[in-house]
């Protein structure tokens, strides 16, 4: 009770003084520490109960650390802010016209990915589901590189979305199911976050109890499509009571896998700890492709622990950076980071426009992904800005003479 009543007080003590800081909820650190406490009670509330293993509560200690750790280089920067007149509330992201080139964009990309999907599906022996169909749809090469811009484009049309462009459902749908035939659920999750903190930060959106329920309804639901796809399309089995339960246990199972796994971890006394380089695979891999080195290194943590449900290698962000580091490395890290994170808030601020607030948007939903592992160790991270880097030049050229305009909105 004292580790629980602990991380409480210390994440209410920061949200409290992050609102005084900022004027807004949607800051790094509120967005990576509100949701892990969310998993974490729902991991201790599980823990011991309906086959999972007991929850070895000093695991907690590693977030109170890293949290503060998070919080100094914000408290930093408002202070930078505030004494040098900077704004920091103002979040209304400034241009709502939704430009033709999108529009184009996405009737391109849609057509490729369907008849790439066709082509797979007739090619494949793997069935729509599982992890190797999944592999040779979009896994490497030129259309793993497209998923991604899939995704960025997603994130664009759930802001754009509004009344009057019920269409674009149309585009948002068919990259939605690009994402689900992916199996990967955080690639999921992220694009659709992200366009929701852009709709609440333009003022599209409220943040009320409904959408918070319609967020954890989407959510569920993304779990279970994914795992009915696996075993009704894949393994042929038929959906009853037993197959339900089975799902429940490892949705349960995937949002306390983080939590769990650093539990579980810590208590063995972090067997799979690794060098700092893990933490920097992406910059590697690129310096490696353009040496020649052609070596390309795997952040995936090859230990595995058993949950009582299934395994997990997942250690939160605060666990999987700590197997990964020293003290002196786990701290600069995590303060880097954060003054980068929070460099993006005040640059958000300062230029108000739709592709800045994506990128910045793009690193919160990251964090908040937190509670289950430690993201920016893939290739995403440089890549995804880049993209939307390039998206902004794209629009800059053309994009402006060729806009559909709607300031209505839902």
């Amino acid at each position: 009770m004292l580790y629980l009543l602990g991380i409480l007080i210390e994440v209410a003590v920061l949200f409290y003084l992050e609102r005084k800081a900022w004027g807004t909820m949607l800051t790094p650190l509120n967005i990576l520490m509100l949701p892990y406490v969310a998993v974490l009670f729902i991991s201790v509330g599980m823990s011991g109960h309906s086959g999972f293993v007991e929850f070895y509560y000093p695991s907690i200690l590693l977030w109170n650390v890293g949290l503060v750790f998070f919080a100094l280089p914000s408290f930093l920067l408002a202070g930078y802010a505030h004494r040098n007149g900077y704004e920091v509330r103002t979040t209304v992201i400034s241009d709502d016209t939704l430009p033709r080139i999108f529009v184009v964009v996405g009737v391109v990309l849609v057509g490729m990915m369907m008849l790439h999907l066709f082509s797979t599906v007739r090619s494949s022996k793997f069935m729509i589901g599982s992890d190797e169909f999944a592999e040779e749809f979009v896994g490497f090469g030129f259309w793993g590189h497209l998923k991604h811009f899939c995704s960025i484009m997603l994130m664009l049309y759930i802001f754009y979305l509004n009344k009057q462009r019920r269409w674009l459902w149309l585009l948002i749908i068919p990259l939605m199911v690009v994402s689900v035939i992916n199996m990967v659920k955080g690639a999921i999750i992220i694009p659709c976050v992200v366009g929701v903190m852009l709709r609440i930060a333009s003022g599209k959106t409220k943040i009320t109890p409904r959408l918070v329920v319609m967020v954890a309804i989407s959510a569920v639901a993304v779990f279970f499509v994914t795992f009915l796809l696996a075993i009704v399309v894949v393994n042929e089995i038929a959906v009853n009571e037993g197959v339900v339960l089975w799902i429940f246990q490892r949705f349960v199972h995937y949002f306390s896998s983080g939590t769990l796994g650093l539990s579980m971890d810590m208590e063995l006394g972090f067997p799979d700890r690794g060098p700092f380089t893990v933490i920097w695979t992406p910059f590697i891999n690129i310096i490696n492709q353009i040496s020649g080195n052609g070596e390309v290194l795997s952040p995936v943590n090859p230990t595995y622990h058993f949950t009582g449900i299934s395994l997990t290698n997942v250690r939160t962000f605060f666990g999987t950076l700590f197997i990964y580091t020293d003290f002196f490395q786990f701290a600069l890290y995590t303060m880097g980071l954060s003054a980068i994170c929070y460099t993006l808030k005040l640059l958000s601020v300062r230029f108000s426009n739709l592709f800045t607030n994506t990128i910045y948007y793009y690193y919160c939903a990251l964090l908040a992904m937190g509670w289950f592992e430690f993201y920016f160790f893939h290739l995403d991270v440089i890549e995804t800005p880049v993209m939307i880097i390039l998206l902004h030049v794209i629009y800059g050229l053309v994009g402006r003479t060729f806009t559909i305009k709607s300031l209505k909105t839902v």
